[in-house]
């Protein structure tokens, strides 16, 4: 602050304050100062300290919810509930829609697309789509040449004949319960549910019905002999092998549909499996041996 002294006269007599800064003297501080380290240090960390933020910043779009995306809604609400969309329908609407795009971004922010096992299958299934899309429909020509050249693919599962006495606990005498059925006798053994005789029934029907290790047995068995008990996951089986019927060829005529949807996954995998190799290139791949 500058002060004036006056005169009895009312005459300035002098003038007080602080002096002027010497410019000479001014610049060699200021030289000092931008040549210290603790200058420079306080210069590029502020640089980064602004940059890291843009990029914070940049990358925290906000949630917005447009006018576009509100007559969407309405216009499917009201096509759904068949009435006008009262004002506290349309504010649930707007809360709804903010809070799963919160949400959704939490789930990114905390990595359950990389984590969550559905959340992966239902990302690399919709990139799947994106990279096939839907292939053409074949030909009758195509479809017929594709079940020629995979007949094997085509081929009914072995079947079996077979009957079984069933036991829900170990029996007292298995040894007795055999030689009475090889003998012709009738034995009554428990109840199954789904009965004793089994005409052409499918190894995989078999298997989930008694069990692999059924299975196995009910192969290796000669036909017309009873053979066990042989232990399942619902009790104890006595068992019959009545006849083997050898896998064979299912008519294009009843399988096309099936032929159809192969053919069509086949023609997806292919486009899918080029696109593969070239992100191959783009990613790093590490295999353990």
């Amino acid at each position: 602050m500058i002060a004036t002294e006056q005169k009895q006269d009312g005459t300035a007599a002098r003038v007080t304050g602080p002096p002027w800064p010497d410019p000479a003297g001014l610049r060699r501080r200021m030289g000092a100062i931008v040549r210290d380290p603790l200058f420079a240090f306080l210069i590029v960390g502020g640089g980064f300290f602004a940059a890291y933020h843009a990029i914070e910043a940049s990358r925290k779009e906000p949630v917005h919810y447009s006018r576009e995306i509100q007559a969407a809604q309405v216009e499917e609400f009201e096509m759904l509930a068949g009435r006008k969309a009262s004002e506290a329908d349309k504010a649930r609407m707007r809360d709804n829609f903010i809070a799963d795009e919160l949400l959704f971004r939490e789930a990114i922010a905390r990595g359950m697309h990389l984590t969550d096992s559905q959340t992966r299958k239902h990302l690399t299934d919709k990139v799947r789509y994106l990279i096939a899309g839907a292939p053409p429909e074949p030909t009758e020509e195509q479809l017929v040449d594709y079940y020629s050249d995979n007949l094997k693919r085509y081929q009914a599962e072995p079947k079996i004949s077979f009957s079984q006495v069933f036991y829900s606990a170990a029996p007292a005498d298995p040894a007795a319960v055999l030689a009475a059925l090889n003998a012709g006798q009738r034995v009554g053994g428990d109840d199954f549910w789904l009965g004793r005789d089994y005409p052409q029934y499918g190894e995989s029907m078999v298997r989930g019905i008694f069990g692999q290790p059924f299975v196995e047995r009910l192969r290796k068995a000669p036909d017309g002999a009873w053979f066990g008990p042989v232990r399942s996951p619902r009790g104890w089986h006595f068992v019959r092998k009545d006849r083997s019927f050898a896998p064979s060829l299912m008519p294009y005529a009843q399988i096309r549909d099936q032929v159809r949807q192969d053919f069509m996954m086949a023609a997806t995998n292919s486009v899918v499996d080029r696109e593969v190799a070239k992100l191959k290139e783009k990613f790093d791949v590490r295999i353990d041996r």
